[in-house]
């Protein structure tokens, strides 16, 4: 061989390689591909397209992982197995025609590949149930949770492991290195750890040797992030409160504040019962787990859950369905929520006037509706807002229409209350002066 020639067949292995390591280099790695499989893999999903996919995996399993088995064959070069395709692989599955699920079909074959590239990268290093949940630093009980919840599955794990005897199947769990990264996100999200940063100044932690946490699955988050998000509404008004800590109990979300309510003044005591109210009220219409509608559920305990993960409470008692509230837990009397008390059914779209009748409810006659421009709105709800402040929590007032505006009627003292009839009149004079606009 000539130099020219060995000069020409090594500038060719070298553009060879150059070639191969530049589509590695852009290859996407089975992180990426193992992505849409991992926390809230079915929480977009609708019940029927979840139950049609479970449907597919037990019934035509051997065809899906053969399938799966065939594109790892087919591609033995790890630059090769690319997101997209896997895809295509997936989207080329031999199904016939007249079978339902197709889409279902697919999906459980890119899961079946991205699977077998992820224990093949481990060399099938796992570990027991006990193993795993040392490695995690968790009780053994959490990792259970999450796996009978449903979204989340360990390296392996019994067929039908819910018809099973739990020793058997924990005896079956095994968990891989890449299971490892998958818990630990689930855990970091049930700790409700980006919550605590993004609301870190309406969120002050309990603390001291009792103290509690967020005490919560994560279904719920977005309605505790409605919660804070109008607790910083309320700084705007001059109305400082902090959640501290909160719970599940009896299947419902409790919420609770930092410091003594009784400080409040009437309005804010009352805007942060409705606002408690409110969460409460959507915690009992909202799985628990993933955050689709749901309902109570009352098995072995009792938990708000949608039909996908109402297995967590095991075999329903005769009362489920009955109750669904069990803060008005009779049977025969129902309860008969009234959205409109607290804004739910308008929302941010109710006009100024009924939004004022909601919100200063305390404040107006039974039969006072609000009406006039919103500039005149706006002004009245700054004098309210003045009022609040000048009686404390001292003085029950109501206002009614009269033939100029809107004027007060004191009403007689709380019981409560302590001060004289010197400092009652110095109130009621200044409430007047508020009214008047010749007192900010």
């Amino acid at each position: 061989m000539t130099d020219d020639e060995k000069a020409r067949k090594l500038a060719i292995m070298d553009a060879a390689r150059q070639r191969i390591e530049a589509a590695r280099a852009a290859a996407k790695p089975y992180d990426d591909i193992l992505s849409e499989f991992r926390t809230g893999f079915f929480s977009d999903r609708d019940v029927a397209w979840i139950e049609t996919f479970q449907a597919m995996q037990r019934e035509y399993r051997d065809d899906i992982d053969a399938w799966a088995q065939a594109f790892v064959d087919y591609h033995p070069m790890g630059h090769q197995r690319t997101v997209e395709a896997i895809t295509a692989w997936a989207d080329e599955l031999p199904w016939p025609e007249d079978r339902d699920g197709n889409e279902q079909a697919r999906m459980a074959v890119r899961m079946s590949i991205a699977m077998r590239m992820s224990y093949a990268s481990e060399e099938q290093k796992t570990y027991s149930f006990l193993e795993f949940a040392k490695l995690l630093n968790v009780k053994e009980h959490a990792i259970w949770h999450i796996i009978d919840v449903g979204d989340i599955r360990p390296h392996s794990i019994i067929d039908g492991y819910r018809e099973k005897r739990l020793p058997e199947v924990i005896d079956s769990l095994r968990f891989s290195a890449s299971d490892v990264e998958i818990f630990q996100q689930e855990f970091r999200r049930r700790r409700h750890e980006d919550f605590k940063t993004e609301y870190a100044d309406v969120y002050v932690p309990d603390e001291g040797p009792a103290s509690r946490g967020l005490e919560f699955a994560p279904g719920w988050i977005d309605i505790v992030k409605g919660y804070c998000d109008q607790l910083r509404v309320f700084e705007r008004d001059h109305f400082v409160v902090a959640l501290r800590w909160a719970k599940e109990k009896f299947g419902a979300l409790r919420l609770y504040t930092r410091g003594s309510r009784y400080t409040l003044t009437t309005l804010q005591a009352y805007w942060l019962a409705r606002l408690d109210e409110r969460a409460r009220r959507q915690s009992l219409r909202t799985c628990q787990e993933c955050g689709q509608p749901g309902r109570l559920r009352l098995g072995a305990h009792a938990a708000t859950l949608c039909d996908r993960h109402k297995h967590l409470v095991g075999e329903l008692r005769s009362e489920d369905g009955v109750i669904l509230d069990p803060d008005h837990a009779d049977a025969d009397n129902p309860p008969k929520w009234t959205d409109a008390e607290l804004g739910l059914d308008h929302g941010v779209t109710m006009d100024l006037a009924r939004q004022m009748e909601v919100d200063f409810k305390p404040f107006l006659s039974p039969d006072l509706v609000l009406d006039g421009t919103d500039q005149e709105l706006a002004d009245l709800r700054k004098k309210l807002l003045a009022v609040d402040v000048a009686i404390g929590r001292y003085h029950e007032v109501k206002f009614q229409l009269r033939r100029r505006g809107y004027e007060i009627a004191i009403e007689h003292p709380r019981s409560h209350a302590t001060i004289d009839e010197i400092k009652r009149d110095a109130i009621i004079a200044e409430i007047e002066m508020i009214m008047r606009g010749e007192q900010a």
